[in-house]
């Protein structure tokens, strides 16, 4: 579908996140930028001295600094109806609970056109009849179809107001053909001939790293030389440091902290692999296909549409160490494998998880909100 050139938005993101630059906040300003490539305007309400706020202020996109302290926040609503009314905004996004209350309470006292709301997030909803933050937005996006899914099922969502829109990798950063940086290697200590599982994830619970230390400590008999990157950071860093002593797996397990040179850190490796127990459409494996590279995980959330068994790369067992262990080995013996495998991944982003078609899903699905309720009057 080909976004609708009739009309100029003007959009309103909101984001209630004080610190955190994880895959959420990186879309918003994925988002952004390229919208605005497309011809409309952009705003983003967003903490004072957040990632996002510095972020946002990097790349020139317009900021108002909201201070969001609480689910209902009136100061908060205060300033958002302010912010709408001074940009003139028609449609307001909201990214996170706290914001989704106080933006959208916001964006209702404003009369915007339209009130969008994004789920990132793969874990349940409450059913609970107070919880009318998903009831107020006119359109819900959600990051990958089993989520969407979830919600029409287990809450009763209308079908026609929710949409999955994944978020989208830039061709441009994550190419396969730039040239390899020639230092990374020496600079991270990984011998030249170390095969390199590299997992991109926050260093949180939910990501299981535990499973992914206990898979490193079940292959690193038969792959000595193997090198396992986690690219990340997060407060379970010391837990994961702890982890890593004890299983033995030191020399082996690199904890790069954040990084901002992901395209190059795919580069020098083979496969990757995330071991989360929940998910939506997670960037870093999406970034990873794009790069060529099988994956390993669990079709857990919208894993499942990216991970397909045997074809971009193999599934593993929620929780099981031993799956993982036994589908990275598979990888590593087998560079042919591999090459097919990561052609595969590679294509199947081209096919549906770009930057562009991300944006334009987006805003067509503006227009279809917007022209459903001029044929419901």
């Amino acid at each position: 579908m080909q976004e609708k050139k009739s009309r100029t938005f003007n959009i309103l993101h909101t984001e209630w996140s004080p610190d955190g630059w994880g895959g959420q906040e990186r879309r918003v300003i994925q988002e952004c930028l390229r919208v605005r490539e497309m011809g409309h305007n952009v705003v983003i309400a967003c903490q004072p001295g957040s990632a996002v706020l510095e972020n946002a202020k990097r790349v020139g996109i317009p900021v108002e600094e909201v201070p969001m302290r609480r689910v209902l926040d009136p100061a908060a609503v205060w300033k958002i109806y302010r912010a709408i009314k001074k940009h003139r905004i028609n449609v307001v996004s909201t990214h996170s609970s706290k914001d989704s209350w106080s933006g959208g309470l916001a964006a209702k006292l404003a009369g915007v056109e339209l009130l969008i709301r994004t789920r990132h997030m793969a874990n349940p909803i409450s059913q609970s009849p107070f919880n009318f933050v998903y009831r107020m937005p006119d359109g819900i996006v959600t990051t990958g179809e089993a989520v969407r899914e979830a919600m029409i099922k287990d809450n009763g969502m209308a079908p026609e107001r929710i949409v999955s829109i994944a978020t989208g990798v830039s061709l441009e950063r994550f190419d396969p053909s730039r040239p390899v940086n020639p230092g990374l290697r020496e600079e991270l200590g990984i011998p030249e001939d170390a095969p390199v599982i590299t997992m991109i994830a926050m260093l949180r619970r939910g990501k299981r790293y535990d499973v992914m230390v206990a898979a490193a400590q079940l292959l690193k008999d038969e792959f000595p030389q193997a090198r396992y990157l986690f690219v990340g950071d997060g407060a379970g860093r010391a837990t994961i440091e702890g982890l890593v002593r004890e299983a033995g797996v030191e020399h082996q397990v690199i904890l790069t902290g954040y990084r901002s040179d992901i395209p190059e850190l795919l580069a020098i490796s083979d496969v990757a692999v995330l071991t989360s127990e929940l998910e939506g459409v997670p960037q870093g494996i999406t970034q990873s296909m794009a790069m060529g590279l099988p994956v390993v995980a669990a079709p857990v959330g919208g894993l499942a549409e990216l991970v397909l068994d045997g074809k971009t790369g193999f599934r593993a067992q929620s929780g099981d160490p031993a799956s993982y262990a036994t589908a990275i080995a598979t990888l590593l013996r087998d560079e042919a494998l591999r090459r097919t495998l990561g052609t595969a991944a590679r294509n199947l982003v081209l096919q549906g998880y770009t930057e562009e078609m991300m944006a334009r899903r987006t805003l067509d699905f503006y227009h279809r909100i917007l022209d459903a309720r001029k044929k419901g009057r």
